[in-house]
């Protein structure tokens, strides 16, 4: 029996039940992996929150520990500490002869606080004069 016109040798019919069998597949993966996605997309995000957040306090840190070391009034340190480090930074200062250290403190975003909870930096420049 010779085949039918349009059917390719009888073989369309079978390619167009094999595309409906496959057409939810695609799906299906994508399914599957979309956990694993959002997963490492937070992971990424976070991880890059907290960097940030200890660039902050290291900058802040840094630019207490020199204006201390001139001589500033501590007050003010701390205040311009908090400027750069945010509100919430909590800025300790030691201060003896030759050396004066600054520490700051910056807690983190509640999405990151069960990992991590704050940052901390601390920086020490020696007195002039």
């Amino acid at each position: 029996m010779a085949p039918r016109a349009g059917t390719r040798g009888g073989r369309g019919v079978l390619r167009s039940r094999a595309r409906r069998a496959d057409e939810g597949a695609a799906a299906a993966e994508f399914a599957m992996v979309m956990p694993a996605l959002v997963l490492i997309i937070g992971i990424v995000v976070g991880a890059g929150a907290v960097g940030a957040t200890q660039l902050r306090a290291m900058d802040a840190a840094r630019a207490a520990a020199r204006e201390i070391a001139r001589g500033e009034v501590s007050s003010e340190v701390i205040e311009e500490a908090r400027k750069t480090a945010g509100p919430d930074a909590r800025v300790t200062i030691e201060d003896d002869d030759a050396y004066a250290e600054v520490t700051v403190e910056i807690p983190l975003p509640n999405a990151v606080a069960p990992v991590l909870e704050s940052v901390t930096a601390t920086a020490t420049a020696r007195r002039e004069g």
